[in-house]
This record gives C-alpha cells, structure tokens and sequence, in this order.
C-alpha cells in the first residue's frame, strides 16, 4: 500500500513538473500595449487658459496623456501639467498670479529703495532709457521677472533635472532663437528658464539670455508644435487650438490693430501644417475674449472643457478603464518631485568682485534654512529696488556633494547711466496751460560704492538744471553727505482778487550740501546749508509789487517717509513731507527769517475698487510778512481747484482735502493700469493775502484719473465759493 502511494506520488510530482516545463516552453501573450498620447498647447496669452479646461475635462475621463508640447502660454500651462500639477493646482496657480503686477514689469514701490522711490516722484511713470550705450531703450517693456520668480518657485524641485522626459509626464516646449530666427526646442536645462522662455512676448517680456543665444516667444516659428510631439514618439496627438473667430475690421483702423493682424497672420501660417497633422483637433471657441485679459482665467478655463466634451466620442477611443488609469497615474505620481533640500551655501552666477559679494551676503540668511520662496524673493525685490538689476532668478544646484542656492542676477544691459523722462501738463485754465519736459540722468559708482551723481533739466514754466553728488560716509551704510548745485527759473503770476495782473519769473541759483541719515527705504533725514542768488523780475503785465534780489545763506532740515504702496494712485498706506529753513535775507524787510511748510496723506482701500483719501498741508513764516511771490500760494488743479494756479498769496497757509476714488474699469497692464472715479472736497486759508482774498476758500471737484505707462492723466471740474469754478486737466503727479 505504502508502495502504491509512493508511486501515485511519484507520477503526481511528475505531472506537475511535466506541466510547468510546458508552460514556461510557451510564449507569454502580453496585453496589447496603447498608442502613446501626446497632448499639444497652442500659444494666445490669457486665451490659453482655455488649455486648463481641456486638461480637466481628459482628466475625469481618463485619458492618459504620455507627452507635452507646448508654445508660449501653452508651454506655461503644459509644463506646470507635466510637472505634476493637477488641473485644479494649475487653475489655482493662474487664478492667483496678480496679473497687473507681473505684466507691468515694475518693482512694486514699496520695494524700491528711496532714491529709487524719489525716482518715481519725480517722474511717476514707467520710462527709463539707458545712456551705457549712448540713448538706448530696455529690450521690453517688462524685464519678466516677476513671471521668472513665479516659475522658480514652482519648478523648485525639479532643480537637478538631467531631461525633461524625466518629468512625470515627458515636456518639450519651443522658444524662438532670435539670432539664428530659428526655433530651439526645450528638452533639457532649468524647466523653469525653458518655460519663461517660450513665453517672452517681443516687446513685451525681455528675451532670455542663455550663453550665446537669446530667446523670445515660440509663436513666431511654432505656435502649435504638433511635429514636435510626433518627434517625441506620439502616436495620437490631440492638439488644443484657440479660436479667436472671423477678424473684426473695425479693428484694423489704426496702426496697432493693422500690426497685430500681420503678426497674427505670420503666426498662423505656421500653425496651418501642424492642425493638419493633429489626430484630434479641437478648437476652443474663445472669441469673446482677448488675448490680455488674464485677469478672466475662471471665465476662459471652462470653453476648454466645452470643446473636449463636444469632441468626447473622438477622445474617449482612448480612454483607460478604472484599474489601467489608477495604474497610470501611479506610475506619474511616482515621477513628481516635492522635496526641497535645505542649501548648505550660496553662489551667485555672472557677477564678480564687490557685486558679487554683496549680493551672496544678502542671501547667506538662508544658509541651513529650510528654503522659504517668499523671504527670498522679498530680498532679491529689495535687490531689484536699487535699479541696477533687470532681473534675479533663483534655484538650487548641487556641488562636491552640497546642495547650495544659486542666485542668478542680471544686470540691466542699457545702463546705468540711466535717464528718465516725463512730460508734466498742468492747466486749470483754457489761457493758462502749463507745459513743461524734464529728465533726470542718474550715475552709480563715480566715487566708490554705493555713490550716485544725479543731473535734473527740464524745460517750460519751471525749467533749469539741478546736480547732485549722493556720497555715502562710510559703504554700505546709512549716513551721508550730499553736495549740490542748481540754477532753476520759475514762472509765477500775481492776482488781484481773480484776475491776473502780471507775471514774474523767479530766479533760484546756488550751491550747498546736506548731511543726512537714510532709516530705511521709505524715509530720509537731511540737514544742510546752501548759498543763494534769489530774486524776480517782470516777465509781463503791470509792476505790481517790488522787485528783489538777495544773496541769502540758507539753511534747511527736510524730513520726508514715503509710506505709500503706489506712486500714481496709491490704494493704503501715508507719505509725509516737512522741512524748515532759513535764510538770512528777506524781500523788502532787514533780517533774515523761517519758513515751515509740510503735507501728510493717508489712502485706505474700501472694498474691492473703492479707496478713501486725505491730505493735509501747511505753511507758516513764523510771523515774516510782505514776503510777496516768496510766500505761500494756494490755487491751481488738485490744489483748491476751482481757483487759478497762485491765485491766493500770503505769509501762511493750510489747505485739507478729503475724498474718494472709484475704479471703473482696468487697462491692459502693458500699457496702462486702471481709469478711476475721482470725487473730493477741498479747503483752505492764507493768513496775510491781498485784499479780497476769501476768509476760507473751498470747493467741491470731480475728476477722472487715468493710470498710464507714461504717467497718470487726469480732467475733471470743481465748483468753489464766491462764483469759482475751473475745468482742469493734467499729465502728472496727483497726489
């Protein structure tokens, strides 16, 4: 028995055996494998957002997609897809960028340093020419930093990428090489410089220098890189096109509008090849919409999902089941990259000697610190407020087994020197206009660090030229010491009640240097003592009063914090000015005698679009009269508007405003910023005036701002005591 069952065991194992070979003896039938998918971004600006939809809409009906190409926007939006993004982090990305912001290319004011901030005082718009090279403009009007800073942070991790096919889903995106004219594909390098670079619109976004080339926006060669994605092993491509709809022809009345038709017809001849050689196209009707509305993201994003739904029989042949597509994205989480490793040291890239070193000790915070993008990118805007920098780009690097924070600063190429520019308008008067052009040179460096020599001219009613030496005690530090020299004329009308009776130009000439401390960027103390040729002559019109030329030491103390988030209509924060001097000889009176004049104002934000303001001004001689145009004067636009500019003229003053603004609408940030609703009341009193001035003029006033690249414009009305009313209007300063 024993026996029997031994050999039943022994035939058994046989068997078994015997099948195993002949299992592992026949060929293994592997499920048949899926055509690879490759998803193909058009480039449009804003109208790309439509791209977030489409993804969206294959995500929920598990599409897989195993390659991205992309151009300009499309390579924005695919390589924050195929970074690991999902539809919704993506729309959330885009949904809190402040567009404004970024597409102005500025340095936001608070950021600036305060030479810089009075930079912008002085001339509150965004022109700055560069003088390195003889008169030379910037490359564009937005150096992209604020869109560079905004990619290094969010392509962080992947800050040791060997090839962009190592990304969670394989990425190419194309850029222009604008000096071969040929298109550069991306597939390797710094993920976040590749996709700054396809999107460098010209004239918009400052190209990217890498090495010897130069990069702009990929449109221009390739808008929709379907043949790129086919290069990449794509065997279905589904290309996402923006449909602007039929051209209007209204647009074609002006030049921008015919400039924009060419280039749009130069872009889709390169792309008709390419919607041909798509096995999916779907055509995203975005015609309601324009290419610089980004602010719309949450309106734009859901035409994407229309136009992949229109099109889901054709996109569901492709379509994963449960299990395969859990598979898929496992495997894609499987390539995302999230950690950041903590730098052990820094390196600045590009820069040497002093620069360089200055530069890395503003960074050695961060050494053996968890890394932290916003401190970081708050330094390199305190960088950037020095004017000096077009840009500065961050990222890790790795070296002799250390992780470090490689800094990436990129000197503005036009300069310094630097020039700015401005035209000032001024009238509340149709016999009245003011008009006047001013620039303003400035020069880093002649005496040692940190040193500026500062040349002002301008021409019109206030016309002349005024120099400046910025000399720092010690480098780097905040005491200073700040000779100067000037010779300005200035146009002034005296009045009789309201009516003109002649006109006198006001000569100001002299030298002298002050002392001062610079607390931080937002406030200066100055304490100074000058030498002075001051007097006036008759321009035109009846002698009124005396004339005077005096030769007067004058000393003076200026106080001044710029507190406020905007030059041209600041939304929340205080400025304030005060300064006292005296001069040791007066108009028509022996002695010398002091003068304090100061202005404070305040802005807070109401609500979304609305913003409350208050000023307050004044002046006193400390009892000195009979100091004629070497008073203080009231009257002129944005100044008790309903009376003429100089109108009211005494020995002291106080003038207070209070009113509100309105936003009605916003601009397109490249050019401009908003158009605002102005409304306000102003009032005030001169103490010693002419017979007939009014005990306490004031007024009521609307206007209508508009935020400008060349500056704030503004026109409106106001309605004062006493029969008063003016229209006015400007190009400059309003608050």
């Amino acid at each position: 028995m024993n026996v029997f069952c031994r050999m039943v065991a022994t035939i058994s194992i046989a068997a078994m055996v015997s099948a195993e070979v002949a299992s592992a003896q026949k060929p293994v039938v592997e499920p048949p494998s899926r055509p690879k998918v490759a998803l193909v971004l058009e480039g449009g600006g804003a109208l790309g957002f439509a791209h977030v939809g489409v993804i969206e809409w294959l995500e929920v009906n598990h599409i897989p997609v195993d390659y991205v190409a992309g151009t300009s926007m499309g390579g924005l939006i695919g390589g924050l897809y195929a970074s690991g993004n999902s539809p919704q982090d993506i729309e959330t990305f885009v949904g809190g960028i402040n567009w404004p912001v970024v597409l102005s290319g500025q340095v936001p004011f608070p950021a600036l340093s305060y030479r810089r901030k009075e930079d912008k005082l002085a001339f509150p718009n965004r022109l700055e020419f560069g003088l390195k090279h003889g008169l030379s403009l910037p490359n564009g009007l937005n150096s992209g930093s604020a869109v560079g800073l905004l990619l290094d942070r969010e392509m962080l991790p992947y800050y040791d990428l060997k090839s962009f096919d190592d990304l969670p889903i394989p990425f190419r995106c194309v850029a222009t090489d604008i000096t071969s004219g040929k298109e550069h594909i991306f597939k390797d390098g710094s993920l976040a410089q590749a996709m700054r670079s396809t999107m460098s619109i010209p004239g918009v976004f400052a190209p990217v220098a890498h090495g010897d080339q130069i990069y702009s926006d990929g449109g221009a060669v390739n808008n929709l890189p379907v043949d790129v994605a086919r290069a990449m092993g794509a065997d279905i491509v589904i290309a996402v096109y923006l449909d602007t709809g039929p051209v209007d022809k209204a647009s074609l009345n002006s030049l921008v509008g015919v400039a924009g038709r060419n280039v749009a017809i130069m872009v889709a001849a390169n792309e008709l090849q390419s919607m041909k050689n798509a096995n999916i196209l779907l055509k995203a009707d975005v015609s309601k919409f324009s290419a610089s509305e980004f602010e719309k993201s949450a309106e734009i994003i859901p035409q994407g999902v229309k136009i992949a739904e229109e099109h889901a029989a054709e996109l569901k042949k492709y379509a994963l089941n449960d299990a395969d597509w859990r598979a898929y994205v496992a495997r894609r989480d499987a390539r995302r990259r999230t950690r950041i490793p903590v730098p052990q040291f820094v390196d600045v890239y590009g820069i040497k000697g002093a620069q360089r070193a200055e530069i890395a000790n503003e960074f050695t915070k961060y050494v053996g610190k968890p890394v932290d993008p916003t401190k970081i990118e708050d330094t390199i805007a305190d960088l950037q407020g020095t004017g000096t920098y077009s840009s500065i780009s961050y990222n890790l690097v790795d070296e002799k087994n250390k992780t470090g924070l490689m800094v990436r600063p990129r000197i503005k190429d036009y300069g310094p020197p630097f020039l700015n520019v401005g035209l000032t308008l001024d009238s509340n008067d149709s016999n009245d206009i003011q008009l006047g052009l001013g620039g303003r040179a400035t020069f880093f460096g002649l005496t040692g660090p940190g040193s500026e020599v500062r040349v002002d001219a301008s021409v019109g009613e206030v016309a002349g030229v005024t120099g400046e030496l910025y000399q720092p005690l010690v480098a780097g530090k905040r005491y200073f010491v700040a000779p100067r020299g000037y010779y300005t004329h200035t146009i002034n009308s005296f009045f009789s009640g309201s009516q003109e009776l002649s006109q006198y130009t006001e000569e100001r000439n002299g030298f002298g240097a002050d002392l001062g401390y610079r607390f931080s960027s937002k406030a200066e103390l100055r304490a100074g003592e000058d030498y002075q040729w001051y007097g006036e002559t008759l321009r035109v019109g009846q002698p009124i009063e005396q004339l005077f030329h005096l030769t007067p030491f004058v000393s003076n103390v200026r106080f001044q914090y710029l507190g406020q988030d905007n030059v041209q209509v600041p939304t929340r924060g205080s400025e304030l000015l005060t300064k006292y001097t005296y001069s040791t000889q007066r108009p028509f009176g022996e002695g010398g005698y002091s003068q304090w004049n100061s202005r404070a104002a305040h802005f807070l934000p109401i609500g979304q679009k609305g913003i409350a303001f208050g000023t307050v001004a004044g002046g006193t001689s400390f009892g000195a009269t009979n100091l004629g145009l070497a008073g203080f004067s009231l009257g002129g636009a944005l100044r008790l508007s309903a009376y003429d500019r100089g109108e009211l003229l005494g020995s002291d003053y106080f003038l207070a405003q209070g009113g509100y603004l309105y936003r009605l609408t916003k601009l397109n940030p490249v050019i401009g910023d908003s158009i605002y609703a102005a409304g306000f009341y102003e009032v005030g009193k001169v103490w010693n005036g002419a017979a007939g001035t009014p005990n306490l003029p004031n007024d009521i006033a609307g206007a209508v701002v508009v935020k400008t690249l060349l500056g704030p414009f503004y026109g409106g009305g106001s309605i004062g005591d006493s029969g008063h009313r003016k229209w006015f209007f400007g190009l400059g300063r309003v608050f």
